[in-house]
């Protein structure tokens, strides 16, 4: 795939304390074809408490030894961001300052032509304003032979690989309670969110503070916008077993319902027809639909809920980690 792209966009890297995960995140985006091309951003967030202070200082002396970029800018935070501000502000940041941006977090590791494909797909629908984001964590399996973008409203699950531009982004607003989040949408806004029933995405806004990718979902879902997703995965997340979202027994099983295979996929059509793609979202439902109805996947949440009652799921992450 060529690089049909007039400059490149910037990359908004956001890291803490997994030093492991944000070494390969790093590698694999030196790897790609255009990285000596791309500057990079590298958002930094400080420790919540004394006890991260070692391995976030880990982290921020190995980014300072990191070349292979057309620059390489670094942002550490004073205080401690949590993860949603820290991407919140760091975007808006970056996008209002370049136009368009390519987001990372610290566990995507990206195939060779993932930057090649997020530049050609911001230039492609510049001036397509449906298309408000671009994802590359595409965890569904598209029929054989598949090599054409297709389009959904969903962008939930989108892997740290993902991009906007400036006037898409400006409609994002963070939610500060579900009532706020809940009445931005419509009834069937809410549904079509949801994908009928199978995917319980607005139960999120039940959190605090409110997760930023839901907050971005329902920005797209309430302007009727779309997701532009690569056919196959240039995104994969090499942090599903120790991060925000760590399950110890996924770590027990080996296995996650989201690990994917990249795909070294270079002939990539992108189309103009910008309409839902139906067997996409077909394959999204039943996707979500199949997760936790397993008789092995209830049993399953049912020793994590004992465990969460007994209080040692804490000590179970340590004795794994």
């Amino acid at each position: 795939m060529d690089n049909l792209n007039k400059t490149q966009a910037p990359v908004a890297i956001f890291v803490y304390n997994r030093l492991d995960n944000t070494r390969q995140t790093i590698e694999a985006l030196k790897n790609n074809y255009l990285a000596q091309k791309t500057d990079i951003f590298i958002f930094s967030d400080a420790p919540k408490t004394a006890k991260n202070k070692k391995a976030v200082d880990a982290v921020r002396q190995y980014i300072k030894t990191i070349t292979g970029f057309k620059s390489v800018n670094i942002i550490e935070r004073k205080e401690n961001f949590y993860i949603e501000r820290n991407i919140i502000e760091g975007v808006t940041e970056i996008v209002n300052r370049y136009g368009k941006i390519i987001v990372l977090e610290d566990d995507g590791v990206s195939a060779k032509n993932f930057l090649t494909f997020m530049n050609n797909a911001l230039d492609f629908y510049e001036d397509k304003e449906k298309v408000m984001h671009i994802a590359t964590f595409t965890f569904i399996k598209m029929p054989a032979g598949y090599n054409k973008v297709f389009f959904w409203r969903y962008s939930e699950n989108t892997g740290g690989g993902w991009g906007t531009w400036k006037n898409r982004w400006d409609k994002f607003k963070w939610f500060q309670n579900e009532a706020e989040g809940l009445d931005a949408l419509s009834i069937e806004q809410r549904g079509k969110m949801e994908l009928d029933g199978a995917f319980n995405c607005l139960s999120s806004l039940k959190l605090n503070p409110i997760p930023w990718d839901i907050c971005w979902y329902v920005a797209i879902t309430r302007n009727n916008g779309l997701a532009v997703n690569s056919p196959k995965p240039l995104i994969k997340n090499n942090g599903l077993f120790n991060g925000t979202h760590f399950s110890a027994i996924n770590k027990i099983l080996g296995k996650h319902q989201f690990e994917v295979e990249l795909s070294d996929e270079e002939e990539i059509i992108f189309e103009d027809n910008i309409v839902e793609n139906t067997e996409a979202v077909r394959l999204l439902k039943e996707f979500y639909s199949k997760i936790g109805k397993r008789k092995r996947d209830r049993v399953l949440h049912y020793f994590v809920k004992i465990l969460v009652a007994l209080r040692i799921t804490k000590l179970l992450k340590r004795i794994l980690a």
